[in-house]
């Protein structure tokens, strides 16, 4: 069972955090991070909430399907889906991958924004 929860409400955008099963994935992730690696994801976060246009493209960007990644300079990675107008749904977060695994995670995404869909009709 999927839903969406507010993260933050930011200057430009809202962002949701995904729910799954009543477990905010993202929140659980950012909490077990290291201080120096909660610090940059918390930062990027607040930056994506604040700024419509992203002049980095490095931190952001399409993995095509609908999906889209938030990404430190550390290799943390956070997956992510437009829903609406101004609002981006943070699905879950995780350390650089290699392919197969980016692959992986970028599966999970599309099928909790096909569930999310699904049950706003």
């Amino acid at each position: 069972m999927v839903d969406i929860e507010v993260l933050l409400d930011g200057e430009e955008l809202i962002l949701y955090a995904l729910v799954v099963n009543k477990k905010l994935l993202i929140r659980d992730f950012i909490s077990g991070l290291e201080d120096s690696d909660r610090k940059q994801v918390v930062n990027l976060i607040k930056q994506r909430a604040d700024r419509l246009n992203i002049h980095n493209q490095q931190h952001f960007r399409s993995l095509g399907d609908e999906i889209f990644e938030l990404k430190t300079r550390n290799g943390i990675r956070i997956l992510c889906f437009w829903h609406g107008e101004r609002k981006l749904v943070l699905t879950h977060g995780f350390v650089k991958p290699h392919s197969k695994v980016l692959k992986q995670e970028k599966e999970k995404a599309m099928q909790w924004l096909k569930e999310l869909r699904e049950k706003r009709r």
